[in-house]
Formats: structure tokens, sequence, C-alpha cells
């Protein structure tokens, strides 16, 4: 019996020296750049900056020290930019670039003026990011940030030039408008791509006094630099602009076509609306044709409506339907009802919420029924769409309708009933928006959003409010990061009262050893073959730049769950965008991932996730139809396309993704 007892006491000492040593090793041998990296992804999914991440910014590895960076500036905190901009010293340019581009994720304005200090003398890397991020971190009313950036109009290097235009862009710095006009007409500025994005930024900003710089660009070999001149000249609107967009109705590049349609759908002159008819005489392309369609109907074109009656007839598609039945509802109002009546009882779910529209168009007291019939619909974007119209028309019944909408059982009617009792500030459904988010089982992610936003209108109203005060307390200790995260800003922005430590961090989808797992396995990035209705794209997955969206991606597609889904949106020269399980827009998997923003370019082809605010990316992505530099910094870049564009180019709504194939290991 002692020999036993012996033997055992012996084992677990001998267990116990085991767990202890492998302990020691563990603790103190050298990490590998996978752990090192993992554990860097891992934190900055758990939005935490600890001793272990800062310990990483000096690192032996600049991958490293650039990647924990990055990660600093992603998450955000109260220290973020005294941490980053202390790695201007750092005697890696690559580190410092990546500090710089961080800093300007942070929201710390008053680092904007303090960067621009020094950025001047930085080379020329770590300037351009300087100067990008102090755009980030300014707003229209830092004037003495946007004084600042214009004496980088001077500077040797064309990308810090061209950094300080954009950056006036993101700063919403319209007054600086002249000089930037004075420097492209100077002659000083010599460099191509600097031009493009100094015209790309008075177009944006609807910039008037640009003309001859817009006309200018007109013949460039660059069809995103024609497409920017041509919206430069829709804000400009006297007859010379329109005889330009005109002749641009017939180039040979159709994102630079429906550009000029667009521009041409914002004046209302009879040339203008003239210029557009005729084209409509001759387009057979259906998202030229859709588009067509809306910019009549901005213009109250009144020439098309017998040529989309024969569309409507022809029923080549239900998106031209659509488009065309509220077309006509917005020229024929009352007379067009007969019509839209034929098409609401017989047409399918998006024709019908077209119909919705439509009798909203026509706005009479006497379509009030038919906006009720179908707010009884099955479908849910048919019930949304008549509801909102039914805000608009029938106010003596707004109880009603609200008291309906929160009880429907699908989340985008209740969603927008909230929106409509923030927007109208009825106090009397607080008790109700009480209870709703108190129900976090039965009430989505969505719903508590939306409650959480109105209660913010309500508490700028009145924060003496107890009820709002428990709804938002509520929000603080919701089962999700996002809703807490949202309370958070609201208890900072609106009571000034600072409760961001009292919010429970988020739980993290993908393990730390998950990810490191996948850095082994990816060393190159992986490509993506998305095979559609209308033929194959093949990407490249930038798991480098964005490896958690990257993952979420790869494991949505090996598991099937983008076949059969559809592409439900479309906007000619911008995006194609589609991976929603409810084909609306409303849909995705049942949690949220979070943004990671980097310093990859929106191109032509890029691929994106698309959001409803940040860290609110899911399944859907989107494909950029041309260049679309507003969205770098705001919206997940996760891929490329490699081939397969003029797939992309020609999907219409309601194409479908058949199937995605991840290719692990493409070389």
């Amino acid at each position: 019996m002692k020999k036993t007892a012996r033997i055992f006491l012996f084992i677990v000492i001998i267990s116990l020296f085991a767990i202890v040593s492998y302990y020691l090793y563990d603790t103190f041998r050298e990490r590998t750049d996978a752990e090192k990296l993992a554990e860097i992804i891992h934190l900055e999914d758990r939005r935490l900056i600890n001793t272990a991440l800062l310990s990483y910014l000096s690192d032996g590895s600049n991958i490293i020290r650039a990647k924990a960076a990055l990660a600093i500036g992603r998450i955000g905190s109260p220290e973020s930019g005294r941490i980053l901009y202390d790695l201007l010293e750092d005697n890696s340019q690559d580190v410092a670039a990546s500090a710089m581009f961080a800093i300007g994720l942070t929201n710390e304005t008053e680092y904007a003026s303090k960067i621009l200090d020094v950025a001047f003398d930085l080379p020329a890397k770590v300037g351009m990011y300087a100067v990008e991020a102090a755009g980030r971190l300014a707003d229209s009313s830092m004037t003495d940030v946007a004084h600042q950036l214009v004496q980088f109009f001077s500077h040797p290097a064309p990308e810090v030039r061209q950094a300080a235009m954009m950056a006036l862009f993101r700063a919403g710095a319209k007054s600086k408008a002249d000089d930037l006009i004075n420097h492209l007409t100077s002659g000083f500025e010599t460099d191509e791509d600097a031009k493009v994005t100094g015209m790309y930024v008075l177009a944006r900003m609807g910039n008037i006094e640009a003309k001859e710089i817009y006309i200018s660009m007109l013949s460039d070999a660059d069809s995103f630099a024609r497409a920017m001149a041509l919206r430069g000249l829709g804000a400009v609107k006297d007859d010379e602009a329109i005889n330009y967009l005109g002749i641009a109705l017939n180039d040979s590049d159709r994102k630079v076509v429906a550009q000029a349609i667009f521009s041409l759908g914002s004046i209302k002159s009879a040339k203008a609306k003239n210029l557009l008819s005729k084209k409509m005489e001759t387009e057979t392309e259906e998202n030229l044709l859709i588009l067509l369609l809306n910019s009549m109907s901005r213009q109250e074109n009144e020439s098309s409506v017998l040529i989309a009656e024969l569309l409507i007839n022809e029923n080549i598609s239900d998106n031209i339907v659509a488009a065309a039945i509220n077309y006509i509802a917005s020229i024929n109002r009352e007379k067009a009802v007969s019509l839209i009546d034929s098409l609401g009882t017989v047409g399918g779910s998006f024709v019908k919420a077209a119909c919705a529209d439509a009798y909203g168009k026509v706005g009479t007291e006497k379509i009030i029924s038919r906006l009720s019939r179908l707010f009884n619909d099955e479908d849910p974007l048919v019930r949304y769409r008549a509801l909102s119209n039914l805000f608009k028309i029938d106010t003596s019944n707004f109880d009603f309708y609200i008291k309906t909408a929160l009880n429907d059982k699908d989340e985008i009617v209740v969603v927008h009933a909230i929106n409509e009792i923030s927007e109208k500030q009825y106090f009397q459904y607080l008790p109700v928006m009480m209870t709703m988010i108190s129900m976090e089982e039965e009430a989505s992610i969505e719903i508590r959003r939306s409650i959480l936003e109105a209660v913010e209108t309500f508490l700028k109203e009145n924060n003496d409010d107890s009820l709002a005060m428990k709804i938002l307390i509520n929000g603080a200790i919701d089962k999700e990061y996002i809703i807490r995260k949202e309370a958070a800003r609201i208890y900072r922005e609106v009571l000034k009262d600072k409760q961001d430590d009292i919010i429970r961090r988020p739980t993290t989808y993908i393990s730390e050893g998950e990810i490191e797992d996948a850095i082994e396995k990816y060393t190159t990035n992986p490509y993506a073959t998305i095979l559609t209705s209308k033929g194959e794209i093949e990407m490249e997955i930038y798991f480098d730049s964005a490896p958690l969206t990257a993952m979420n991606f790869i494991s949505l597609a090996q598991s099937d769950y983008y076949d059969g889904l559809g592409f439900h949106r479309i906007v000619p020269n911008f995006v194609v965008q589609g991976g929603d399980p409810r084909g609306d827009g409303w849909g995705g998997p049942d949690y949220f991932i979070r943004c990671e923003y980097s310093d990859e370019k929106y191109l032509r082809g890029t691929v994106g996730i698309a959001t409803s605010g940040k860290d609110t990316g899911g399944s859907q992505f989107f494909f950029t139809l041309s260049p679309q530099p507003h969205l770098e910094g705001r919206y997940t870049v996760f891929g490329q396309v490699l081939s397969g564009m003029e797939v992309v180019d020609n999907i219409v709504p309601g194409d479908i993704i058949e199937d995605i194939i991840i290719l692990e290991n493409p070389f």
C-alpha cells in the first residue's frame, strides 16, 4: 500500500515538474512571427490594448511593429494617439508610415495639426500617410488644419501633394477649393495622377469654379478622369456643361456614360431633358435603362412616358418594370393609378415594393387603401415600402401604423417604425421600446440598435428622462458588443459622461490558435473563383491586410453560405453588391465582424465589406466598378478582382452567386 502511494506521489511530482517546465519554456522561449501576429490580430479583435500588444512595438521585426501599430489605431483608446505619434522615431519608414496611417483612425482630432507640424520634413512615404491622417482627423470647423494642408501643395513629392488634396476633401474644407484651383492652373502641378486627384476633390465638393479644369479632363485617356470631370460639370449646369455631358452620352466607356446620365439627371433645363430623352430611345443595356428612368424622374422629364409604358408591356425584367412604374408615377401622378394597380396585384415582391413607392409619388388620399393592402403583404420589403409611404400620406392614422409595425414579425418594418418615433419625438412610445430592448432574445440586433439611436434623440431633447436613461442602461449591458459600444458613445457625446470602462469587451468568434493556423496556411494570399449566373469572377483574397475578414469570407464560402444568393444592389459606375441571404440589403449571419481598415486603395474591381456602421460587417460584399477613393479607410478592403470584370460589369439585380470556390495555395 505504501509502495503504491509512493509511486502515485512520484507520478504527481513528475507531472507537476513537466507542467512547470513547459510553462517556463513557453513563457521564456522566443515566439515565432506567426504566433506574434496571431496574438496581435486576436487582441485587435478583442479591442484590447495591453502590455503584450505594446511590447510588440519594440519587436525586432519591422513587420511585427507595423502590424502592432495598425492594431492600436484600429482599436483606438485615449492613449492611442500618443503611442502612435511616438513611433515617428522608429528607424523603419514602414513602421512610421503604418503608425501615421493608424493615427488617422483614432478620432483624436488634436493630433491633426500636430502631425502636420512635422510632416513636411518627413520622408515622402511617411509624410504622405501623416497628411492623409490629418485629413481623416480634421473636420470643416478646423480651419487651421485646412490652412496647413494647403501648404503641402508645394511639397516636392507628388504622392504627398495628392494626400493633401484628398485630406482637404476628407476634412470637408470646401473653403480651400480656390487654393486647389489655383494650384492646378498655376502650371506647378506636373504630375498627371495628382491633377486627376485634384479634379476628383473639386468634383466631389461640387465646385462650379473649376469648370475649365473639368473640361480639360474630358479628353483624358483614363475613363475615371473623364467620369469625374462629368460629375463636376453636373454641378456647373450651364449650357456649355450640358453640351459636354451630351457628347459624353456616346463615350466608349459605359461608366462614363453612366456618369453623364446621372449628371444630366440633376439638371432640369429643356436641353438636358431632351438629351436624356434621345438617349432613352436607343439605350438597351438594363442598368443604364434603369439609371435613365431614375434620372428622368429626378428631372421631371415627361417625354419618355410612352417608352416606359412599352418597357412595362415588354416585361424585360422586374428591375426595368420597377424603375418604369416609378418614373411614370412621378410624371402622371393620379393618371398612373390604374397602371400601378394592375402591376401591384400580379407582380412579384420586387415589383409590388416598387408599386408602393409609385403610390407614394401619387400622394393623394385615394391611394391610402391601396397602400394599406400592400402593408399587409407577406413580403417584408413590400410592407416596409408601403409603411414608409403611409407615414407620409396618412398622418391621421400614424399611431395605428406605428403600433402595427412594432408588432411586425420582420425587423425591417419594426426598425422603420422606431425611426419614425425618433424623428417625430414621440416620447409616449418609450415604454414599448423599453420592453423591446430588455427582451434580447426576441428583438434583433438591428432593432436594439435603432432603439438606442432613438433614445439618443430623446436624451438630446431631455437628458433627465428616466425611462430613456433606463433604455440606455440596458444598452450598456446588452450581450452584443456593438450595442454596448453605441451606448458608451451616447453616454460620452450626449450626456458628457464617460462610461467606456464599464462596457464589456466583445466576444471573439475566431480563436488565437485558429488565426495562427491560418497565418501558417496562407503564406501567400488565397484566391476565390465566384461562379455567377453571368460567368466567373476570379479574385485575390487579401488575408495579409484583412485576416479576420478573409477568414470569415472563406468560412462562409466553404460552408456553401453564398450558394444561391443574389446581387441586390447595382449602382452604375459605383458598386455591385451581393451576399445577402434576405436579398434586400438587411441580411447577414447572426454575428458581426470588425472592420479592418488598411491603406489598400479602392480601385476598379476592389472587393470590400458592406456595413451599416463601424464593425457591423457580415456576409455582404461589393465590387467597385471604378476607383472610389472616398471609401478608403471607411470600408474594409479584402480583395481584388483578377479576371472577370466584364462579368461584374454585366451583373444586374437578381443575378445569382452559384458557388464560391476557394483556392488556398494559388501558386
